[in-house]
């Protein structure tokens, strides 16, 4: 069989046109992307990762009073006291409405935990919040979980990443890029699981 490097060429160029219009269109709807109000949840998770998202995750819950809130991938040594003075919560908040879970070491470990938490206190809606470039995969990866359960987004800024210049910043690029792939990964495993 001949060997043609132009068609090769040709295959490079055309995935890598389709990548970057992808990522393009990804980061466009990152960027633009904020929280919406979240009143009325039935529970609210918080994906670990950077004290934003705990912040805002504690903030949604004073919001919503008969809301539980589950800590997603919680690390073994952090205990509830732990967590409590690092964000500065009441012992009162911490015993009547939050959960640390512990099973997730991942995304898909995430939403495994959260569908788990979800059916044992039968809740029908929830808040995710997560930083904004994680949304995307962190709903493509519930919804396969949870299909019949609101998700509601609730994105947050990165406090440890800076999206606004990504184009200039080479770390914060390959972190987008990265999680773009892992976007494009969730989505191809959810479609192949439908």
């Amino acid at each position: 069989m001949p060997f043609f490097p132009g068609k090769i060429i040709a295959a490079v160029f055309l995935f890598l046109c389709l990548w970057a219009g992808g990522f393009l269109t990804f980061m466009g709807e990152v960027e633009k992307t904020t929280p919406v109000p979240a009143q009325n949840v039935d529970g609210i998770v918080v994906l670990t990762g950077t004290p934003a998202r705990l912040t805002a995750g504690f903030d949604l819950l004073k919001e919503n009073e008969n809301a539980r809130l589950l800590v997603s991938g919680v690390n073994s040594k952090v205990t509830r006291e732990t967590l409590r003075q690092a964000t500065g919560q009441s012992e009162e908040i911490m015993n009547c409405c939050v959960d640390l879970g512990r099973l997730a070491r991942n995304t898909e470990g995430n939403a495994y935990e959260t569908s788990l938490w979800a059916k044992s206190h039968n809740f029908d809606n929830i808040a995710i919040v997560t930083s904004a470039y994680h949304m995307p995969r962190s709903l493509v990866e519930l919804k396969r979980q949870m299909p019949d359960v609101k998700l509601i987004a609730y994105p947050v800024a990165s406090d440890t990443l800076e999206l606004t210049g990504w184009r200039k910043n080479p770390r914060a690029f390959l972190v987008v890029a990265g999680e773009f792939n892992k976007y494009v990964f969730s989505l191809i495993r959810a479609r192949l699981y439908d």
